[in-house]
């Protein structure tokens, strides 16, 4: 279909918004259970696998540069012996061998090029884009993509350490933020840039990147979804001032749901309507469930999110049960290509919700949490240890 910007904003923003508003606030009867032998097998199995990657690990720094070549391949066999037998995510079940080899190798090309064209990015900036590049590995597995590492992605995967770190830093005055995003817009719209730093030097790159697998003459919707994606963090950035909840929400679906579809569209398949509500949705779940997890921080820096405006524990607790209903909704209603990996992505949400509340669970009564923890493959207190 013919990406229409104003359509998606007044007609499938407002009918994403109009699901999540009719989604229900009680705790959901259809998440299944699991048994407390159960979790004790899937802990032990934890706990054994946890050991020999930290046996691994403790012995690497003594190798020699050989040494360190054969423990790498050791690893990399360990993880991928883990992909194939293990039943507490259970990826293998809707995976075949072939996949699983080839994405893995996806990933660590990720991180060879990551460290190739920025070795001082910290890990945790590492960590925010490779789980970018995860998301749209998994929208390419639903969709029966062809697997390969997709270098457009790469870039627009980088770009959330260098842009977003960089605009949410308090070390930056609003004049830089606004001559650093008005210097990522000219180069969007293809005009001549003068980067006048190393990071504006590389976030240039990253975007020349794109351009270069999407050639402007030829087709220019990721420009345009870029250029709304650009949009949508300048107005994220009024979440410090006073907003109502139905303000909040109207960004949250803005930001997260643009960010999923650019994911989305670096898929090489044809983008339907259907597809427009489910990952615009899907985008507003994970930008919730980033808020869920950030609800201490995002309360101490006075940024307004849906959790930290209201840090009452009956309200956070709808609000959850309320993330459940509405994932359940919009995967129920969304036909695709691969449905048993659809189911796996439902599933494996359902536990992010579950671990990331583990993470902040001082907004959550004592009551709701054991509610919870009959859902998650171990005890809470064993993931705590864990983390």
């Amino acid at each position: 279909m013919q990406f229409d910007m104003q359509a998606i904003k007044t007609i499938y923003f407002q009918e994403v918004k109009k699901c999540w508003l009719e989604a229900d606030t009680a705790l959901p009867e259809f998440l299944q259970k699991i048994s407390y032998d159960q979790k004790q097998q899937n802990e032990r199995y934890l706990l054994s696998i946890s050991d020999n990657f930290r046996e691994q690990f403790n012995n690497f720094s003594r190798l020699s540069v050989r040494g360190k070549k054969k423990a790498k391949q050791k690893l990399l066999l360990m993880i991928r012996d883990v992909l194939l037998e293990e039943t507490i995510i259970g990826i293998h079940t809707v995976m075949n061998e072939q996949a699983l080899d080839t994405y893995q190798e996806e990933l660590m090309e990720f991180l060879r090029q990551t460290r190739e064209f920025a070795p001082e990015l910290p890990f945790e900036g590492i960590g925010q884009a490779i789980r970018n590049y995860i998301v749209y590995i998994i929208f390419n597995e639903l969709n029966h993509g062809k697997p390969g590492f997709n270098t457009a992605c790469f870039g627009y995967s980088m770009l959330y350490p260098f842009t977003d770190n960089y605009i949410d830093s308090e070390t930056h005055s609003p004049q830089e933020k606004q001559v650093y995003n008005q210097m990522i817009r000219d180069k969007l719209r293809g005009k001549e840039v003068y980067p006048s730093s190393y990071h504006q030097y590389k976030t240039c790159d990253l975007l020349s990147n794109i351009e270069k697998a999407y050639p402007r003459d030829h087709d220019a919707t990721i420009f345009t979804l870029l250029l709304t994606m650009l949009d949508a963090q300048e107005i994220s950035l009024r979440q410090h001032s006073d907003l109502n909840p139905d303000e909040i929400l109207d960004i949250s679906i803005y930001k997260g749901g643009i960010s999923v579809l650019i994911d989305r569209y670096f898929v090489q398949k044809e983008i339907t309507e259907q597809d427009l509500l489910y990952y615009l949705g899907f985008g507003l779940f994970l930008q919730l469930a980033d808020d869920l997890q950030d609800i201490k921080e995002d309360s101490e820096k006075k940024r307004l999110t849906l959790f930290s405006a209201d840090l009452n524990c009956k309200s956070a607790e709808q609000l959850v049960n309320k993330m459940l209903h509405f994932l359940f909704s919009i995967t129920s209603s969304y036909s695709s290509a691969n449905e048993p990996f659809k189911h796996f992505i439902l599933s494996n949400c359902y536990q992010l919700v579950y671990s990331s509340i583990v993470g902040s669970k001082e907004f959550f009564s004592e009551e709701y949490l054991g509610k919870l923890e009959w859902f998650f493959p171990v005890t809470f207190p064993f993931l705590e240890k864990m983390y």
